[in-house]
């Protein structure tokens, strides 16, 4: 019968939810042979859980029980011990009375009633003696209740001593888990688990071995109760150990003698750290190991259900330690990485020029949009006795490589640009720098136009740049003439071209970032769309016309962010002076 609920919803126990219907019969059979009177026992509500003792059932069995007792402490009695996991915790122990049998007062009136009623004299005291034997308890029944009683009182100390142990190890898992919460740092955190570790299972020693990502070798990262020797012993590789390679796939691994594996210790060894069993288990997270956790003992030791259990419990508390100790180092490691990008996206945005010049009639206007906090996107205007350089570039790749590149290149041009007239010359000796410092992976490609605001004339060279537009009298063309990428063959040759500029001319440089950007479709912004966004500029200032092409762009994408850099400088060409 199990826990029903009463009118108020509350579970309601009854007996039999403690104890099993056998137990019940075997107590109510041993109290009504004991102390001969009817005997029953009902539950929570008032019901019989049982038929009424059977007396002659038992009679016939208290017969075959006493015909089969032996008596023990010399024939006085009997012993019933109280034992708990190997522990004699006492005994009850049952023996006859020294006055047992009927009083004495009692027998000599029964002695006389008899002689009055004419009972013979020679079998008055054979009366009084199967009188006795009837009115005084069954040895049988007695002894198996005793039995009964005592086992029992063994089950309800054996709960006992369950439950405070359950307590105790709750309790020192919850200060075990404070104690590693409170450390943040990897090696403290290794430290204090196996000291900690090593005193709740009662061990000698406790060791922590953690698997290397890159080799998948063992190593011991932490040791307690052993030398030093153990963490300069090595690595190991788990697959030429059995012992590891259990514990890795999740399971218990014991050892009665840590010396019957040689990859764990020698049995020298183990003589000179004291040592003999061994349990192992794996630190097991999201379904993989990523390491073991050892216990050593001083003596030959066989770990119960209940230590094996709780050395689980502590492994997978170690295990979340290790874990979150690892996310905080690669927290802070993120962190120190993203200070350092933060100090490189401002050296950065520095080597941008600050303010775009004037020089009539001449209008420039200049975007840059990193996509990152580093780009690989740069341009720069370089005022040149007069004269305007205008160089756009677009470094391979993002990051930290493309903006030293990008930092590079801009160097070399304002370098060249100073020292050397021809146009064409200047390009070829970045690129010959650039082919000798970087790998063949790593090219740039580059505009550099250098206006004439006199003559109103753009000498160009376009290094494998996607070619700048020039919008006049509502037409588009493209300015093409140059060479190959920088920075792959050092022996490039380029070329320059000179365009001849009208007043209501519009000028757009842009890297491809402008055209590849795409919406949430995957669907890009392209060359079409852009010319015709172009087209629309015939009337604007150079501010204008460069945010309305941005805006387009940004238009078309929508919320979906741009995953390249986006560089655009636009010129637009006014009336000259005195025309």
């Amino acid at each position: 019968m199990s826990a029903s609920a009463d009118e108020t919803g509350a579970a309601r126990l009854s007996l039999t939810d403690f104890l099993d219907l056998p137990t019940i019969q075997n107590l109510q059979d041993g109290f009504a042979a004991l102390t001969r009177l009817s005997t029953v026992f009902r539950d929570s509500a008032g019901r019989k859980l049982l038929e009424p003792t059977d007396p002659a059932a038992r009679r016939a069995s208290d017969r075959v029980l006493d015909f089969l007792l032996v008596d023990e402490n010399d024939g006085q009695g009997f012993v019933a011990p109280i034992v708990v996991e190997g522990m004699e915790l006492g005994s009850i122990e049952v023996r006859p009375q020294e006055d047992g049998g009927l009083e004495t007062a009692t027998r000599q009136q029964l002695r006389e009633a008899a002689t009055r009623m004419g009972v013979e004299a020679g079998k008055i005291e054979q009366m009084l003696d199967a009188a006795e034997r009837a009115m005084t308890p069954s040895r049988a029944a007695a002894v198996q209740f005793l039995y009964l009683l005592a086992n029992h009182i063994t089950r309800l100390c054996y709960q006992e001593h369950q439950l405070r142990r359950r307590v105790e190890e709750l309790g020192s898992l919850y200060r075990f888990s404070t104690m590693l919460a409170s450390q943040r740092e990897l090696q403290q955190v290794l430290d204090a688990a196996a000291q900690s570790a090593a005193t709740m299972l009662g061990s000698k020693a406790v060791a922590i071995r953690l698997l290397d990502g890159e080799t998948q070798e063992l190593v011991c990262r932490s040791v307690w109760g052993l030398s030093r020797a153990m963490l300069e012993k090595g690595t190991v590789l788990p697959r030429r150990s059995t012992t590891y390679a259990k514990a890795l796939a999740g399971e218990p691994a014991y050892l009665a003698e840590v010396w019957s594996d040689p990859r764990i210790m020698t049995a020298e060894e183990a003589r000179e750290q004291g040592v003999t069993s061994l349990l192992c288990l794996g630190l097991m997270h999201q379904g993989r190991a990523f390491g073991v956790i050892q216990w050593f003992t001083g003596e030959a030791r066989r770990f119960t259900a209940g230590q094996v259990d709780l050395g689980r419990a502590l492994a997978q508390l170690v295990t979340s330690a290790v874990v979150n100790a690892r996310l905080d180092q690669q927290q802070t490691q993120r962190q120190d990485v993203q200070r350092q990008l933060r100090l490189a996206a401002q050296v950065q945005q520095r080597m941008l020029p600050d303010t775009v010049p004037s020089i009539p009639p001449l209008q420039i206007a200049a975007r840059y949009v990193p996509s990152y906090e580093l780009g690989g996107d740069f341009y720069d205007l370089l005022d040149l006795d007069g004269n305007l350089g205008v160089a756009v570039g677009d470094v391979v790749g993002k990051g930290v490589a493309a903006s030293l590149l990008t930092a590079s290149v801009r160097a070399s041009i304002r370098a060249f640009a100073q020292d050397v007239y021809d146009l064409d010359q200047i390009i070829a000796r970045v690129n010959m720098a650039l082919a000798r410092d970087t790998r063949d992976s790593e090219f740039v490609t580059l505009f550099y136009g250098v206006l004439d605001p006199k003559k109103l004339r753009l000498t160009y060279c376009n290094a494998g740049h996607d070619p700048p537009l020039l919008l006049r009298d509502g037409k588009l063309t493209a300015l093409e003439t140059g060479g190959m990428v920088l920075g792959i063959d050092a022996a490039q040759t380029y070329q320059k071209g000179i365009l001849d500029l009208r007043a209501g001319d519009l000028l757009a440089i842009y890297t491809d970032g402008l055209i590849d950007a795409m919406d949430r479709g995957g669907k890009k912004f392209g060359r079409a769309r852009m010319k015709q966004a172009f087209l629309e500029t015939g009337g604007m200032n150079a501010a204008d016309a460069m945010h309305h092409l941005l805006w387009s762009m940004r238009r078309h994408i929508g919320l979906a962010r741009n995953v390249d850099d986006t560089t655009l400088v636009v010129v637009r060409v006014g009336q000259a002076a005195g025309k």
